[in-house]
């Protein structure tokens, strides 16, 4: 008897609906995820008040519709990148972001280098951000350098060139590098 390959998901089916929905499509209204994800108003509300509980979705911005306003909803970080480790497009993902949260860098930037990584590593940045409550980029560093005996040369080298786009980050990077290699540097003294 054959075993299927199961996946592991991070939310239940209607909350992971919603969030590669909202991943997809960019901010939308309550009404609006409904119809999106197919299911009736009541299953959605109560599983977009799971998600607003979790701070994986918040208020973005407003619609007007027919003289009234009504609020949207779209991903925090958080929700970013769960949606990410949950299999949403990293390049509409990234888009949405940079339009949403234009001053965001560091999602995007997290958004970015994540979105090279495996599945697996994505998961892991996920587990860190549940273990904390806030993925840190020191967090996002010290999985790249974990996983960077894992991953080929060409990808750690477009990584860095990604962080390199993001001169903060970059420069936090290459501090968290120093001290990395000065730890290491004092074990090989010790060995």
């Amino acid at each position: 008897m054959s075993k299927k390959k199961s996946e592991s998901h991070i939310l239940p089916p209607l909350q992971r609906k919603i969030t590669l929905h909202l991943a997809k499509e960019g901010a939308q209204t309550k009404n609006e995820i409904a119809s999106g994800v197919s299911t009736s108003y009541k299953p959605t509300w109560t599983a977009f008040n799971s998600l607003q509980k979790k701070k994986l979705i918040k208020e973005t911005d407003t619609k007007t519709y027919r003289g009234r306003k009504y609020p949207q909803f779209w991903l925090t970080d958080d929700g970013a990148v769960i949606s990410l480790a949950e299999g949403a497009d990293p390049d509409r993902l990234l888009e949405l972001t940079n339009q949403i949260y234009p001053e965001n860098q560091m999602l995007a930037c997290y958004l970015e280098v994540l979105s090279k990584m495996s599945l697996d590593i994505v998961k892991i940045a996920y587990s860190s951000l549940e273990a904390k409550g806030k993925l840190e980029l020191t967090d996002v560093f010290n999985i790249l350098f974990t996983e960077s005996a894992k991953i080929s040369d060409q990808l750690q080298k477009e990584i860095i060139d990604i962080l390199k786009t993001y001169p903060k980050e970059y420069d936090l990077f290459k501090k968290r590098m120093d001290k990395i290699w000065e730890s290491l540097d004092k074990l090989k003294d010790l060995i």
